[in-house]
């Protein structure tokens, strides 16, 4: 029986131990990555100016519109007051103008009625300014008064011209009425007509103790305050 080499069982035994001994050492770190100034930038490449031009391809082509389009309808335009003509609201025969005039240091009350058009222009205390007056002079001035006005419809001119026919305003045989005295202080109320070509121009005296207003002026007075009131303010 052949005997084992003694020199060569004893240097596998070395190479073992050695493998054993560089498996127990610790891995070196890597080496440090160099600073971001020493890498080199990469080149940015920019293609030739004429291939950036657009592709035609992709054009898109516009058409003028078809001759058969419907137009476009124009916008409505905002609503506006039509006041009618006096010839459409009342006949020539029944022409009418009215005028109401009422002043004093606290108050104004004015109507007025012509062509159609009923206008009211009155003062309004919104201050207290004349609470305590005492002057003999108006409290007011031009610049306080208020002043609106609408066109009355057919139907409003017709009553009108009734209430003035009906009244008997136009067989007044006196024009002031009232009875004061020379001096003696009052406030007038005034009240103008023009109906079918005549007019008349009343005066009523108002102060405590004045004698009774008359029946007809007093109803188109209250006639004239109604359709006064009712209008927008």
């Amino acid at each position: 029986m052949k005997q084992p080499n003694l020199a060569t069982a004893a240097y596998s035994l070395l190479l073992l131990t050695l493998l054993l001994l560089s498996g127990c050492e610790q891995r070196a770190p890597p080496p440090p990555m160099p600073p971001a100034e020493s890498i080199a930038a990469e080149p940015v490449i920019i293609p030739e100016a004429d291939k950036l031009q657009p592709d035609h391809s992709t054009v898109v082509q516009t058409h003028p519109p078809e001759q058969n389009a419907m137009p476009t309808k124009p916008p409505d335009k905002p609503n506006t007051l039509k006041i009618p003509n006096f010839a459409q609201q009342a006949t020539p025969d029944n022409t009418l103008a009215l005028r109401f005039l009422a002043t004093g240091e606290s108050f104004y009350t004015e109507i007025a009625l012509a062509n159609g058009i009923l206008s009211y222009t009155y003062f309004e205390d919104t201050t207290g300014r004349c609470a305590q007056w005492v002057k003999s002079s108006p409290c007011w001035q031009q610049s306080d008064l208020k002043t609106i006005s609408m066109a009355l419809t057919t139907e409003d001119l017709d009553n009108l011209y009734a209430v003035v026919k009906d009244s008997g305003i136009l067989t007044l045989k006196r024009a002031t009425f009232g009875d004061a005295k020379a001096g003696q202080r009052h406030y007038d109320q005034r009240l103008e007509v023009s109906i079918d070509g005549t007019s008349k121009k009343l005066v009523y005296q108002h102060f405590p103790g004045a004698s009774k207003k008359p029946e007809a002026f007093a109803r188109l007075e209250t006639a004239l305050l109604a359709y006064a009131n009712d209008l927008p303010h």
